[in-house]
């Protein structure tokens, strides 16, 4: 059953794309989490879609960078649970919570000694701007064997007028 809107309440959507970059520790004990740290330059985003295929471009632009911390734990051969939190700004005090939708998948074997990715992420919470938030994050990444990640994060977030 969808949980529809409230009669009253009113939302105003925010749509965001960044790119993460970091690095993911291995633990050595292997029943504790894997933690990821890593920063996301503010950026600009261009699909072109044209007649040979599509294109992409990623570009810096001005503004601050946002930083995510994670703890992921693996619950099967090729699936995981994460929670975390994205912060937006230096000091500013906006940041979301999430947490895995389900279980993330992974594999390995697309590029030699790089695991990829996937997972949809719940907004539990936010702060800031992000107060009373709900939403999605879609969380697309690339780990290699140094530990180096590589994130792209889309992001559907609800806000309360």
């Amino acid at each position: 059953m969808w949980n529809w809107q409230k009669p009253g309440e009113r939302m105003r959507k925010l749509l965001y794309m960044m790119q993460v970059r970091g690095q993911t520790s291995r633990p050595t004990d292997q029943s504790q989490p894997l933690r990821s740290t890593g920063s996301a330059a503010s950026c600009v985003l261009t699909t072109l879609i044209s007649a040979s295929g599509i294109r992409t471009d990623l570009k810096s632009s001005d503004g601050e960078l946002a930083f995510f911390e994670s703890e992921m734990r693996l619950t099967g051969p090729d699936e995981f649970q994460e929670t975390g939190e994205i912060m937006f700004g230096d000091s500013t005090g906006h940041s979301l919570r999430f947490s895995t939708a389900g279980h993330g998948h992974f594999t390995s074997g697309f590029e030699a000694g790089t695991i990829s990715g996937t997972a949809s992420w719940r907004v539990e919470s936010g702060e800031g701007q992000f107060a009373g938030a709900n939403g999605f994050i879609t969380s697309n990444f690339t780990i290699a064997a140094s530990g180096e990640r590589c994130d792209f994060h889309c992001g559907v977030i609800f806000l309360r007028e």
